[in-house]
């Protein structure tokens, strides 16, 4: 890279032309790019076509001036300077002092590039074992991406490990989102993965809907009882309207299967009160819903207790004045919470 910097440092290259020019396969250059730029000696700059063709990078050898424009870089072909060898270079003369006399200890190593420090050898094994884990990330979700089988792995690798784990979560799971935007702007191609990673695409998304509130309960809970109490209430002179549906969650109940209630059922049910099975108020409820030709609950069978609003059957009013003005400021969504 030194050889074909220009006076900041910077270079373009291709790791094709870089891997003819020494000789070795490109996987080597890869490999050696990719434990330059972890030991901060190099910095990349993946360039992409807009076909998302493979293009050659830009780097920079790192020093200390930062340069003004990476886009006026220009490819390099040849070195732009003589490369001199230790053979070609005259040594200095030697000066007029003598040697310090030879002691009987060994040597020392001055040279930091011969000794590994224990700490040294740690941080390779961890940069080793966090390439592993992209690997294996990236083979994992690769194949999901529609042209995968034309990809290039190694600018998915490269732009992969550009991103931290929690980006790297937040990619994979916008990648539907991303598609399903892509199809309805009636692209007729998809970027490559490695593209898609190295640009965070997913960045540019609108952010994702959240999602309904749609909390399961057990028979006979406080949000299953508001929600059976309600149709009944609504249903009143209209059997065949509301009816059906209960007569859906009181089966599911003989089975002990709950159902899923949206938030309202939840919150209008946070208020009823428990009644014991079997107790002079749970019979005053019974002969109320027989008063008012109700369909009675089904046996709870070993639940101990059924959630009915406070105050006993004198309650209903109250609890229907919250149905109807909940409904009123919007929230009317009973007719949708059928029984599936």
């Amino acid at each position: 890279m030194g050889r074909h910097t220009d006076d900041l440092g910077w270079c373009r290259r291709s790791q094709v032309k870089m891997a003819d020019e020494m000789g070795c396969a490109r996987s080597t250059v890869f490999d050696a790019i990719e434990r330059l730029v972890k030991a901060g000696y190099l910095e990349r700059f993946v360039q992409a076509s807009d076909s998302g063709r493979d293009s050659a990078h830009v780097y920079r050898v790192v020093l200390d001036p930062v340069h003004p424009s990476v886009a006026t870089v220009e490819e390099a072909d040849t070195p732009c300077r003589q490369v001199g060898t230790p053979a070609g270079i005259s040594a200095p003369p030697a000066g007029s002092e003598p040697a310090p006399p030879a002691g009987s200890e060994p040597a020392p190593i001055n040279d930091p590039s011969l000794t590994t420090p224990q700490n040294e050898e740690e941080k390779s094994r961890g940069q080793l074992e966090d390439r592993k884990q992209v690997e294996r990330w990236l083979k994992r979700v690769h194949p999901k991406w529609p042209t995968y089988v034309t990809d290039s792995e190694p600018k998915a690798l490269s732009a992969a490990f550009g991103l931290t784990p929690e980006e790297r979560q937040t990619a994979v799971e916008r990648i539907s989102d991303y598609l399903a935007h892509a199809n309805v702007g009636g692209r007729t191609t998809i970027c490559t993965f490695g593209v898609y990673l190295a640009e965070r695409r997913w960045e540019k998304l609108p952010a994702p809907a959240a999602q309904p509130f749609n909390e399961h309960a057990t028979p006979f809970s406080k949000p299953w009882c508001a929600w059976i109490l309600a149709h009944l209430l609504t249903a009143e002179g209209e059997a065949e309207k509301g009816w059906p549906l209960v007569s859906t969650l009181y089966q599911k109940a003989r089975l002990r299967q709950g159902h899923r209630f949206a938030k309202r059922w939840h919150d209008i049910g946070s208020a009823f009160e428990p009644v014991q099975v079997g107790s002079r108020e749970f019979e005053t409820w019974r002969l109320e819903f027989e008063r008012r030709g109700w369909l009675w609950v089904p046996d709870p069978g070993k639940q101990p207790v059924v959630f009915f609003p406070a105050g006993g059957p004198g309650g209903l009013s109250e609890f229907e004045a919250a149905i109807r003005a909940n409904e009123a400021e919007g929230n009317d969504d009973g007719a949708r919470q059928a029984a599936e």
